[in-house]
């Protein structure tokens, strides 16, 4: 294993998830996908999954599963 020397480095960075990337908008449009594509196969009529919205209330900042229960649940989805 590489021993790590500072001399070596003039810095390292930590944390760059959404603090020098933009992840939250990959984040987004992936769940839209995801969601839109659900939305579609269902028998009730299709309502788009919107960003402004369903992501950023039901969504964003949640741990995955319970961002899919919130948003389901916003649509009275009930899954087995």
């Amino acid at each position: 294993m590489t021993e790590l020397s500072a001399d070596r480095y003039d810095a390292v960075l930590f944390d760059l998830d959404g603090v020098i990337t933009d992840t939250a908008a990959v984040h987004a449009r992936a769940w839209k996908t995801m969601f839109d594509e659900y939305l579609r196969g269902r028998e009730e009529p299709f309502r788009e999954f919107t960003i402004e919205g369903d992501y950023k209330t039901y969504v964003d900042g949640k741990p995955r599963y319970d961002g899919v229960r919130s948003f389901l649940a916003s649509r009275d989805i009930e899954l087995p």
